[in-house]
């Protein structure tokens, strides 16, 4: 049995900005509004395998942490990234770009790219680790998480947490 909520009609949104260095098109500073998609698999614990508003808020949680920021990878290899009075200098190593970001506007990210592939590793280790924190995890074997960056397009990424 699985419970799904759609991100674009559950409103599991944020909207960001960011780059892929080194792409030709992506490698320039853009913004998405993202959806967040979950499934999660499991036997019914009493009426619920799990209550969609605990969901919603677990998600909308880590939403609200990236909505409105500039996301950047800090375990990319391809960015040097550097805090100074209250500023991120970020230089693209190949590409000699380089930008002076306010500090409170960046959400730094321990991923390896901004890519929705990795954003969609980053939720799913972070609604996991909510699940189990919050003692949900006892009924719920997978979790399946999709982070679209647009209607039709995204990555999605599973775990098992039996």
């Amino acid at each position: 049995m699985f419970i799904e909520l759609d991100g674009w009609h559950a409103k599991l949104r944020f909207s960001a900005c960011h780059l892929i260095p080194d792409h030709p098109k992506c490698g320039r500073l853009h913004g998405h509004t993202y959806a967040v998609s979950v499934r999660i698999e499991g036997s019914q614990a009493g009426q619920f395998i799990i209550d969609f508003e605990d969901v919603k808020r677990i998600v909308m949680g880590v939403c609200d942490r990236l909505d409105h920021r500039i996301l950047l990878a800090m375990d990319d290899p391809r960015l040097k990234i550097t805090k100074d009075d209250g500023y991120y200098t970020v230089e693209l190593i190949k590409s000699c770009k380089h930008y002076v970001l306010p500090a409170d506007d960046v959400k730094l990210l321990p991923i390896p790219s901004v890519s929705a592939e990795d954003l969609c590793k980053y939720f799913l280790n972070e609604i996991s680790t909510a699940i189990r924190n919050n003692g949900f995890a006892d009924n719920i074997t997978n979790l399946h998480v999709r982070v679209d960056e647009g209607i039709g397009q995204g990555a999605g990424c599973n775990i098992s947490l039996a």
